[in-house]
């Protein structure tokens, strides 16, 4: 008996032995585990994709202390190095890859965004780190454009890339919210978010600026770590597949104004082999249509394969933007495809119309003549319907004009009989007549011809046409101006056009026989600043007015005559100058900053004056550090200030001027400092001289490129 419990108690004490052995035993989170790569099975469907990395920053080693780290560890030569090992991940796994910079080298933001999206690629991945204030700081943050619903399926990316980098580099820190906007750092968000036209995120792995961190990132083995997990992010969305929306119906043009739309659902899953359970693997509710930005209530097939919909209300004649969102079950959005849709509603109705009905017959009167087409709901028709306008006699040209809105305008050149003639526009199956009388030469007579740039040799819209110093003309989107029985005799002819010197001639008008005059003209400093946009702004206004002058002449009222006059000579230039602050006599930074954020386009000039007793002059310039065209144009202005006497310039980059910093344009600050602003005579030549030298070097390098 006592042998049977010694066994029993040995029984037992072996059993407790092997349970203990299997305890859950936790390690530190923070203690990388061995270095161990593989390609899983998953990763096979990234095969099909071509992606975008972006290296950011590079070509700035010169800036002391830009993108450094305690030690002074570059954060575009890690960028880089991770993007090589992220490449060579993707490409094992079948991926097409294309690098935005392959070495240290300065890439535009646009350029950037540029390049993917001339390459054909899906999305992109930009590669970034960290800096903070607090030296302990480190984390993983993920960042996306504006809000989650701007680009869902960048949102699928950057859940699957975030969490991918979490369980890669074992930080010790861990915020709540690892996905954030980008509108967190700029009102207007990252540069390159902002210009990607294919779905994109932004990276910043770690924080170079803590020591530890540096240290390790300056590792190439944790370079490549860090591409790792990147790379088993992007591979871990691509096995959730991406469910994707075909149009069906109708092919491309509708002659409905309120078409029924069809289109054909997949979810990403079933059509590359997933078991077929009768039912596309979408969320239901996740079925999104929008007609032009508007939605529209959809309606599933029982199978979920179908989706029908139509607009609220008719559509105008013309192009629509047709978009379908949908959802998997992977919870993986389908990538944005925005289709088109032509509503091409017959012609019902021609109206011709024309300044003139009576022509003298003399083969050389030129009348335009401005045609409508409607539909039956009196609304423009499509501008690609096909138009035919033919004349009884004479000639008309084109006769297969091209709409614009709608509209077409020709030209009837009068034949050489007297008499009734017919115009004729047709469209579709509807047609309509102007009649024109053609009476002898002599008792009417027109000028005519073409505005034209004397380079191009393209026509110029809005040229004012004077005869005697009177206003008889403007020419059309063509470039032609006509005038109806112009003053016989020797008169003055003038042709004038924003951004062009005038043409001035003297003529003899014939009253027997119409004439036809080209003109061409010259455009000023060679057209180097035509389409230009530059967005002024005034500092200080009326509620702190800065330095006062000797001659109780505030630094605002300075700032704002700079502006005003820069405007005038850049209109003369043909330019376009946005004034952001002209007679408000309050504008706070944050409301210029909104201001200048809502433009379209241009590039952002900030213009201050400041005092001091000395007779030099001091001319600063601050740019966004490593803002390549910021620094181009700040150097030309202050390169110009330089050729006069008593000057010293200064380049200043910093992130210290709220509106160089958190404007979505390349922006300078110019700062003159001296004892009394010469508006016109000294500082407005010297500003103007700068942007135009800055113009046309980057005019002679868009024609090297």
């Amino acid at each position: 008996m006592p042998e049977n419990r010694i066994l029993t108690v040995i029984l037992m004490t072996a059993v407790l032995a092997g349970c203990a052995g299997t305890r859950l035993k936790l390690h530190d989170w923070t203690k990388l585990p061995d270095e161990q790569y593989t390609i899983p099975p998953y990763a096979r469907y990234l095969a099909q994709y071509k992606i975008a990395l972006d290296p950011g920053h590079g070509g700035n080693a010169r800036l002391p202390g830009y993108k450094r780290g305690p030690t002074g560890l570059r954060e575009a030569e890690v960028n880089l190095r991770v993007a090589r090992f992220l490449r060579e991940f993707l490409e094992k796994a079948g991926a097409t890859v294309i690098l935005t910079r392959e070495d240290d080298r300065f890439v535009s933001l646009q350029d950037r965004a540029d390049l993917a999206a001339a390459a054909g690629c899906d999305f992109m991945i930009s590669l970034h780190h960290n800096s903070g204030q607090n030296p302990e700081t480190n984390f993983v943050t993920v960042f996306y454009h504006l809000n989650p619903d701007f680009s869902p399926v960048s949102m699928d990316l950057a859940r699957h890339v975030y969490f991918g980098l979490v369980d890669a580099l074992r930080l010790p820190q861990l915020i709540e919210d690892g996905l954030r906007t980008d509108q967190l750092v700029y009102p207007s968000g990252f540069g390159l978010l902002r210009r990607a036209t294919i779905p994109a995120i932004l990276l910043e792995s770690s924080f170079y600026s803590n020591r530890k961190e540096e240290k390790r990132l300056s590792n190439w083995r944790y370079n490549r770590r860090e591409a790792y997990g990147i790379f088993l992010g992007l591979a871990r969305w691509a096995a959730g597949g991406v469910p994707h929306a075909q149009r069906v119906a109708p092919a491309g043009v509708s002659r409905q104004k309120r078409p029924e739309l069809r289109y054909r659902l997949f979810d990403g899953i079933t059509e590359r082999g997933g078991r077929d359970t009768g039912q596309q693997l979408i969320f239901a509710g996740s079925v999104r249509a929008r007609v032009d930005g508007r939605s529209a209530p959809v309606q599933l097939s029982p199978d979920r394969a179908f989706a029908s919909f139509a607009p609220d209300s008719a559509l105008s004649n013309g192009l629509h933007l047709i978009r379908v969102d949908l959802e998997n079950l992977y919870k993986n959005h389908n990538f944005p495809r925005t289709d088109t849709l032509i509503v091409a509603a017959p012609t019902d109705s021609i109206a011709l119309i024309a300044a003139h009905t009576v022509l003298p017959a003399d083969t050389s009167a030129l009348l335009p003549v401005k045609i409508r087409f409607l539909d039956r709901d009196g609304e423009p028709v499509w501008d690609g319907t096909e138009v035919r306008v033919r004349a009884s006699r004479g000639e008309v040209a084109p006769e297969l004009p091209k709409l614009v809105q709608g509209e077409a305008t020709v030209y009837y050149k009068s034949a050489a009989d007297t008499g009734r003639v017919a115009v004729v526009a047709a469209a579709d199956s509807h047609a309509d007549t102007l009649f024109l009388r053609l009476l002898s030469p002599g008792q009417v007579w027109t000028l005519g011809g073409a505005v034209l740039d004397d380079s191009t040799q393209k026509p110029l819209a809005g040229a004012a046409v004077f005869l005697n110093d009177s206003l008889r003309a403007t020419s059309d989107d063509n470039g032609f101006y006509f005038i109806f029985d112009p003053p016989p005799g020797s008169v003055s002819f003038e042709a004038k056009r924003r951004g062009y010197a005038s043409e001035r001639l003297r003529l003899t008008i014939d009253s027997t026989r119409s004439r036809i005059l080209n003109v061409a003209l010259r455009a000023n400093l060679g057209g180097v600043l035509h389409e230009q946009v530059v967005i002024l702004d005034a500092a200080l206004d009326d509620s702190s007015t800065g330095y006062v002058f000797a001659d109780t002449l505030t630094a605002a009222a300075a700032n704002l005559a700079l502006a005003r006059h820069l405007d005038d000579t850049r209109a003369w230039a043909g330019a376009t100058a946005v004034l952001v602050r002209d007679d408000e006599p309050a504008l706070a930074v944050p409301a210029r900053i909104r201001k200048v954020n809502a433009l379209p386009e241009g590039w952002y000039l900030k213009l201050g004056y400041r005092g001091w007793e000395k007779d030099s002059l001091l001319v600063q310039a601050t740019i966004y550090p490593a803002n390549q065209m910021g620094e181009e144009i700040a150097r030309a202005i202050l390169t110009s200030f330089q050729e006069l006497p008593n000057v010293r310039v200064e380049l200043l980059q910093n992130t210290e001027v709220p509106e160089v910093t958190l404007t979505n344009k390349t922006a300078v600050q110019l700062l003159i400092t001296c004892r009394r602003p010469e508006v016109v005579r000294r500082d407005m030549p010297r500003v103007f001289a700068g942007i135009v030298a800055f113009q046309k070097r980057a005019a002679a390098e868009a024609r090297v490129k």
